[in-house]
């Protein structure tokens, strides 16, 4: 027996109550004993409502369940088999790979790997096609079935022989598979209720079909509820519904903005009940769920997240990418490393060395007693991967006990991957721990199947993304994420669906498909028509929930996007009639419009530094302002990992191998000597090893031109008495001038002479001419300050710079009076800070090439001012400008 409506409703909440007294009243007309009868819904959201609608009705209500909830309590599930499919659709794969791989020996997989990975996932996605066909069928009929199919299948030639063949595989292996492990359903079959009761809404589910036909054929009285309307008037049903609102966005963040607003507008209007958000379009659902949790809106995902997206997914990841750039660096490498190192709980209390190796890998200048401490580190954590480097092909078992070791024998990170649901996801999906290793079948699989490490890669990614995990659903949440064939017939206040566009929405396209159109018809299995008709209920009975909002955009890209064909045939049934717009737009701030002056900082009670280098006294001297934000606030910048080569690689490979030369150059070396051990020093110190071969190419090509100038000038300076003493110093002084504060800093050589006079040499390989402007008095900074530095009792010392990459060999550029200049440096420095510290504003300058290269340009608002500085600001200064 059928009862369906005379008209399709709207939903309000008598509906359940109507639909609990027609399963009463009938029951009452065909004397069936209502608490042995068994109801059966088509998904478990709408339990609750169902249950809660015989409980105000009063009286005996009949067993309320699915076929999801029903079926275990009937029996136990038959153990599983090895031969049986795999409860997930990665380890089918895997199962099917093996098997085809068997068949063909492996020759199919070599010569065409996407073929054969294609084959493989067609094979996976029929076979559970056609066991959920066979599932629908009464267990005593599933033999003729499967003969009817396979006569079929077998009777094709010509054309499509390939696709049948893999076809009829699927089928073999799904009747065997369903023959040796029967599915849990099979117990709906053989029980005996008083009364077979089903809710026909968004289609019929084949199973529940097939069950109450089975029932009915036996003479056992069954109850179709039908809340769809008729196929032929599908849509003329719908019209007299009241039509919901649409929501027009000009591009896909549009979209999201909008749907956002009509959810906080939902909530707004109504303070009890539930809003629903049909996730038809997913990304665009997760940008919504974004923007509603900035706004402080809980929010809960029936369908919950996919593993591969969780924070959990992304660390398990991050070590096996991780693991495959140290057995092939590459361009990017640190990027993958420092993503596995700063996720991994066995580096959760070495944030520090962590910390500088990042910095080192940035291309920060270190001390070396920083750089030993973090290349320290850098090889335990190395250490830690070196079970997944090996590159060649192994059992998936053995790389399983590998990440299994790593993760949970250290109770630390097994607490870390366990007490997380996302992790032990992780840990299901990939089998790593009992009973999910444990499986029939399983351990003779994973044995057998053999990955290199990049296969192990895909595979796992692959693994991730099929697994899913649902978090918990906070009581006080009033928004529910829920697919279009969920949200029917629950008690939702309001909708939002956004993705109703010609592609998200009644867009269907044929995919892969191995068992054909006419086959299907021949057997009853659903296609692309069936699908459609499905999908087109679901919408249909969407569009019976309360203040639905139809949000969609107008253009993908560049490209303008349509309405969905759903929306269309709403509309043509409403005889033209176009649906009402939504008027909402997003909430805007208004904002008085005011000028950005140049900030001016006060720095009186800042914590100051202890020492001053020379790079902090040239950013007091170009901006105080940059002083402050990068000296007393401590920020900076970061260097990108991935880079390309610069000069300053170049620069840092020319002083490491100068510094090699000197320290193992003799006294009394000739000009032959020094060349040998020049060039062999040049091929003994390797380039950074995080730029990519051949990167240094064009610079190192400079080196060839410096070296035999350089030579020649090293043999004039050893005749005229000079001798080099110590190179890369690390230099710290008390600095009296400034108080508290002292000076360090790195030397890059140091030189001895005649009457023990001492020179400070910084190398460059920049140009000569703006050192020899740089060099005069006050301009320079930098040598005069290494000249405070090196200066000692009763020493005369003098600084130059020594220009390598002139064409006609290196420049001497010395800076005449240093030490002069250096004292009356520290002492103008001394007088701005302690204004400074008096209260005396830091100001931005905002002017010349320093504002250009300032990493602190966004800091300080400098495109955004009003007008330029003044004259005033120009002046706050330079300590050692003329007076």
């Amino acid at each position: 027996m059928t009862a369906a409506p005379p008209e399709t409703t709207p939903l309000d909440e008598h509906t359940w109550a109507r639909l609990a007294d027609q399963v009463g009243d009938w029951a009452q007309a065909r004397g069936v004993v209502l608490r042995d009868a068994i109801w059966l819904l088509p998904f478990t959201a709408l339990l609750p409502q169902a249950r809660r609608a015989f409980a105000r009705r009063g009286g005996w209500a009949p067993r309320i369940e699915t076929v999801a909830t029903l079926a275990p309590q009937l029996g136990p599930r038959a153990p599983a088999a090895a031969e049986a499919m795999a409860g997930d659709t990665v380890t089918r794969r895997l199962q099917v790979a093996a098997q085809l791989r068997g068949v063909d020996q492996g020759g199919w997989a070599r010569r065409d790997p996407a073929g054969f990975a294609w084959a493989v996932a067609a094979v996976v996605d029929t076979a559970d096609e056609w066991q959920q066909a066979l599932a629908a069928q009464p267990p005593s009929g599933r033999a003729a079935w499967v003969a009817t199919a396979q006569a079929r299948l077998a009777g094709g030639t010509g054309p499509g022989d390939q696709e049948r063949s893999l076809a009829g595989y699927a089928l073999a292996w799904a009747a065997r598979s369903i023959a040796v492990q029967p599915p849990a359903s099979d117990a709906l079959y053989e029980a005996r209720p008083s009364a077979w009761i089903g809710l026909r809404a968004g289609g019929t589910v084949p199973l529940v079909q097939a069950v109450l036909d089975e029932a009915a054929a036996r003479g056992v009285p069954v109850l179709w509820l039908d809340q769809d309307p008729p196929p032929e008037r599908l849509f003329e049903a719908a019209a007299t519904l009241p039509p919901p609102q649409e929501h027009l966005a000009d591009d896909a963040e549009g979209e999201a903005r909008a749907a956002a607003v009509e959810v906080l507008d939902a909530l707004r209007r109504h303070e009890q009940g539930a809003v629903a958000l049909i996730a038809q379009d997913r990304e665009a659902v997760r940008r919504v769920r974004a923007l509603l949790e900035r706004a402080a809106v809980e929010v809960v995902d029936d369908t919950g997240w996919r593993v591969a997206t969780t924070r959990a997914g992304a660390r398990a990841m991050a070590l096996l990418r991780a693991a495959r750039a140290l057995s092939r660096p590459s361009a990017g490498a640190e990027d993958l490393w420092l993503a596995w190192l700063k996720d991994d709980p066995a580096f959760a209390s070495q944030a520090e060395e962590l910390r500088v190796l990042e910095a080192l890998w940035r291309g920060r200048r270190l001390s070396p007693a920083r750089r030993d401490q973090a290349q320290a580190f850098w090889e335990r954590a190395q250490s830690r991967l070196a079970p997944l480097r090996e590159p060649a092909r192994r059992p998936l078992a053995e790389w399983l006990s590998a990440l299994a070791a790593l993760w949970l024998d250290d109770p630390a990170s097994a607490a870390a991957w366990r007490d997380d649901p996302a992790g032990r996801a992780v840990l299901a999906a990939w089998r790593l721990e009992a009973p999910w290793n444990q499986g029939a079948g399983w351990p003779a699989l994973a044995a057998a199947t053999r990955f290199t490490l990049d296969e192990l890669i895909s595979w796992a990614d692959e693994a991730l993304s099929e697994a899913s995990v649902v978090p918990d659903h906070p009581p006080q949440a009033r928004v529910v994420i829920t697919p279009l064939a969920r949200a029917m017939l629950r008690p939702f206040v309001a909708a939002v669906l956004p993705g109703a566009d010609e592609q998200r929405l009644g867009g269907h396209e044929p995919g892969v498909d191995l068992i054909g159109p006419a086959l299907r018809r021949a057997l009853g299995l659903p296609g692309v028509a069936e699908a459609a008709e499905r999908e087109a209920l679901a919408f249909i009975q969407a569009l019976r929930l309360p203040n639905l909002c139809l949000v969609r955009r107008r253009a993908e890209g560049s490209e303008p996007l349509g309405p969905s064909p759903l929306l269309q045939r709403l509309v043509l049934a409403r005889g033209g009639q176009a649906l009402p717009v939504s008027t909402l737009a997003p909430p805007c701030r208004a904002w008085a419009v005011q000028p950005v002056a140049e900030p001016a900082v006060m720095a009186s009670g800042a914590r100051w530094p202890d020492s001053l280098s020379a790079s902090a006294v040239d950013a007091w001297r170009d901006c105080p302002y940059r002083f402050f934000a990068q000296r007393l606030l401590g920020l900076a910048s970061d260097d990108e990992l991935d880079r390309l080569a610069e000069k300053r690689d170049y620069g840092d490979w020319l002083h490491a191998v100068l510094l090699r030369f000197h320290e193992q150059r003799a006294a009394d070396a000739r000009l032959d000597d020094d060349r040998a051990l020049l060039r062999r020093c040049a091929q003994e110190v390797a380039p950074d090893g995080r730029l990519a071969e051949g990167e240094m190419l064009p610079y190192l090509a400079s080196f060839d031109r410096l070296c035999e100038p350089y030579l020649a000038w090293l043999q004039a300076r050893d005749q005229a008495g000079w001798r080099w003493t110590a190179g890369e110093i690390d230099r710290q002084r008390p600095a009296p001038a400034l108080g508290a504060m002292g000076l360090h800093g790195r030397l890059d050589r140091l030189d001895s002479g005649p009457g023990g006079a001492v020179q400070v040499i910084d190398y460059k390989t920049g140009r000569a001419d703006e050192l020899k402007r740089r060099a005069k008095g006050l301009e320079d900074t930098q040598l005069a300050f290494y000249a405070a530095l090196a200066a000692a009792d009763g020493a005369t010392v003098g600084a130059a710079y020594l220009a390598l990459d002139e064409r006609d060999g290196p420049r001497w550029i010395e800076h005449a009076n240093v030490l002069a200049d250096a004292e009356r440096l520290l002492g103008e420095l001394a007088a701005e800070f302690d204004r400074a510290r008096a209260g005396e504003p830091l100001r931005a300058l905002g002017r010349g090439q320093a504002c250009e290269r300032c990493d602190m340009r966004g800091l300080c608002r400098r495109d955004h001012w009003a007008a330029p500085p003044d004259a005033a600001a120009e002046a706050v200064t330079d300590p050692g400008g003329d007076e």
